[in-house]
């Protein structure tokens, strides 16, 4: 079974040392939560993982943006199967950068819990943004997708891979961030796009999620029946 989109919450920015985001509530069914910061200028946000409440997250590959005069930059960090409640996520931004952020939730199967299934990024200056493609061994996933860069028309585009999370012109830079519900695996690669004419710098990053197959015992066992000899049978 697929896992679900679960809230997203509205999109933000600040500039302070650390960000903090009050009452970010989990509820009981939503199994992944994920933050997408895009993070404006040549200098990456600094400071660290992100944290919500006592747990760390993780961050999905590295953080991308173009090698020549990059304009942005894009991250993707994930929790999987967090406390419910309430707590404060904590950005860190020792260098305090102009940080946008967006917070998405997922839900997996009822009464079923997340994992980690796979990441993939990239980064260049040109038309139509990629995150390039990740294998996915199992069905049931939900990716998620952030681009970031000079692409400050970034309400033109015309198409993506999945469902639109936002697509923001911030200015002088822009991001865009969707999602995709993905039912099989895909051993040759998940691609992860958006279709914009202009060409422009930035940097993109996916994450994968499954669902977190039930704990089984090995089924096997070994016993010692004397010196130098020993047997294997199948638990029944």
């Amino acid at each position: 079974m697929s896992h679900t989109i679960g809230a997203i919450t509205a999109r933000s920015s600040a500039a302070t040392s650390p960000i903090t985001v009050a009452s970010t509530v989990v509820a009981a069914d939503e199994t992944v939560l994920v933050v997408m910061l895009k993070t404006n200028g040549a200098t990456d946000r600094a400071g660290g993982a992100l944290t919500y409440g006592s747990q760390t997250m993780t961050q999905a590959g590295t953080t991308q943006k173009a090698v020549t005069t990059p304009e942005a930059s894009a991250e993707l960090w994930y929790l999987v199967n967090p406390t419910v409640g309430s707590a404060t996520l904590t950005i860190p931004n020792t260098g305090s950068l102009t940080v946008f952020y967006q917070i998405v939730r997922a839900k997996a199967p009822a009464g079923g819990a997340s994992q980690f299934s796979a990441t993939w990024g990239t980064n260049a200056t040109s038309t139509n943004p990629s995150c390039g493609s990740g294998v996915l061994p199992s069905g049931g996933n939900i990716v998620f997708a952030i681009v970031a860069g000079g692409h400050q028309d970034m309400t033109l585009i015309s198409a993506q891979t999945g469902t639109i999370i936002y697509e923001t012109d911030d200015g002088t830079t822009g991001s865009a961030a969707q999602y995709l519900i993905v039912d099989t695996p895909v051993p040759q690669g998940q691609a992860m796009s958006w279709t914009h004419a202009t060409s422009e710098d930035w940097g993109a990053v996916a994450a994968a999620f499954s669902e977190r197959p039930a704990v089984s015992f090995n089924n096997y066992l070994a016993v010692n029946v004397g010196e130098g000899m020993g047997t294997t049978d199948r638990i029944r």
